[in-house]
């Protein structure tokens, strides 16, 4: 085996070990991911709650930090109205604080885009840290000194405006921005809720419907095997086990409609066996009489009319073989459906030639209208056969005092239509919708099974049955097959 394939086999193997195929499995699969996609909204709403939390918590220590500088500048006037050193100790105080909160935020204040104010306050802060230790080591009436920190003071005081401003701004961006999230993420989620649940539900419910959907045509006569689900959507081993318990159910149906198909044969045949022995008889009694004046004539009979005589007696023995060749071929059994070919012109002929007799006995008079072309289906020979011989067979018998009995092929579309009528009692509507129920007959010796049989032998050729009839007006039965291309 090559590599390719071996690495083919393993990845096959790998994708149903990680995909489940069992219901339940995919059950608790769906379950697990709509936990997922709870857990995902929980955790990007708590996510951006703590952002929220953190934003807010900068806005309130810009807040404070605006408030110590204030402290700060009121303390510097305070000194410059009452030349009391302690007001420029309490003003070192908060601006020690205020160079800790902006050292000890530098990188989180940095992501605000206030990066490089930020650099600048700082040399604002320290040249005002360094003037206000001056005048305290120079002394009081320093007006130079005084002006500088007065100046500088108020730099600070404006650039920590223009600061703050900008920083309070991008702070609402972001609040704004992360209180949105969750929305998103949970509309987001909803999407993909929908769409996962759209796709579970395929997910299990599509092999279901397969199952469902090849119930109801064996509901309708199909009994053809029933194949595994196959492909992504499909696969599912509950539904795999009652494709298998079905298909053995087939099986077994298929072998007992095989017994019934056999058992309508042999009572159409011993419907038709009185008409056939007259017919045999016919040819038997010709070889008879012929052989009787040989036997009394042979020496004064010359050779052209023996050979004659003989000529007869064979002729006779072919007529009598081909009517028993065609009720044997009729009535054998084919253990398999064998589809092929078949001519519904030659079918048609060779299932009145079967029952002419039984058809001239009865009284009945038979018009037939079977066209020059050629009509062909793909279908069982001998089973259609059995349709046909069962339909006339049913269409004499309802005929007692004689009648007409018509039987039309033609063509209609790309089908194949064979229609059989006669000119009996009719159907009442109420046995009209039974007749084609297992065992359901009007007759007094009947079996039940003729009707139902012909149905689903026409039914696995793909075809159908129609049955018209009135009260009074007689009855049609029409045989809708494909046509072969």
């Amino acid at each position: 085996m090559s590599n390719d394939k071996k690495g083919t086999r393993a990845l096959s193997s790998l994708w149903e070990a990680l995909v489940p195929t069992s219901i339940k499995k995919k059950i608790i699969l769906i379950v697990i991911t709509l936990y997922g996609l709870m857990l995902l909204v929980v955790l990007a709403s708590y996510g951006a709650i703590r952002k929220i939390d953190q934003k807010v918590y900068y806005m309130s220590l810009f807040d404070k930090i605006d408030r110590q500088i204030l402290e700060i500048r009121r303390y510097e006037k305070t000194y410059l109205l009452y030349r009391n050193k302690a007001d420029l100790i309490y003003a070192l105080d908060y601006l020690v604080e205020v160079e800790w909160e902006l050292k000890a935020h530098s990188d989180e204040f940095a992501k605000l885009g206030i990066k490089d104010s930020l650099i600048k306050l700082d040399y604002l802060l320290k040249r005002y840290d360094t003037l206000i230790t001056s005048l305290l080591e120079k002394g009081e009436n320093n007006k130079k000194l005084e002006r500088e920190i007065r100046r500088e003071g108020r730099k600070i005081t404006n650039l920590f405006e223009n600061i703050r401003a900008v920083a309070i701004t991008k702070l609402n961006e972001d609040i704004q921005f992360y209180s949105s999230v969750p929305i998103i993420i949970f509309l987001i989620v909803l999407v993909v809720i929908a769409f996962t649940a759209y796709f579970m539900s395929k997910w299990i419910l599509e092999p279901i419907e397969y199952v469902t959907l090849r119930a109801r045509e064996i509901s309708a006569g199909n009994l053809r095997h029933i194949p595994k689900c196959e492909g992504f959507f499909v696969r599912c081993q509950e539904c795999d086990q009652l494709i298998d318990a079905l298909n053995k159910m087939l099986e077994a149906i298929e072998a007992k409609q095989e017994q019934l198909i056999q058992a309508t044969k042999m009572a159409a045949i011993g419907t038709a066996l009185s008409g056939i022995a007259h017919e045999i008889n016919n040819p038997l009694n010709n070889i008879f009489l012929t052989t009787e004046v040989i036997m009394e004539n042979l020496d004064s009979l010359s050779k052209e009319e023996l050979l004659e005589m003989l000529q007869d007696i064979y002729n006779e023995g072919e007529r009598a073989k081909e009517i028993v060749g065609h009720l044997l071929e009729f009535s054998r059994s084919k253990k398999q459906f064998q589809m092929e070919p078949v001519n519904l012109n030659r079918l048609v002929e060779e299932s009145l030639r079967i029952m002419a007799n039984q058809i001239k006995m009865a009284g009945v008079e038979l018009e037939t209208e079977i066209p020059e072309k050629s009509l062909t289906i793909l279908g069982n020979f001998n089973q259609l056969q059995q349709v046909l011989v069962n339909i006339i067979v049913n269409a004499i018998q309802a005929m007692e005092n004689g009648g007409r009995l018509t039987v039309r092929l033609y063509q209609e579309n790309s089908q194949g239509v064979i229609e059989i009528s006669d000119t009996g009692p009719g159907i009442p509507e109420e046995v009209r919708k039974k007749i084609f129920d297992p065992f359901f007959t009007t007759k007094e010796k009947g079996t039940g099974l003729g009707l139902s049989v012909s149905y689903s032998i026409v039914k696995k050729h793909k075809g159908d049955i129609l049955v018209d009839s009135r009260p009074g007006q007689g009855t049609t039965f029409k045989i809708v097959l494909p046509l072969w291309e």
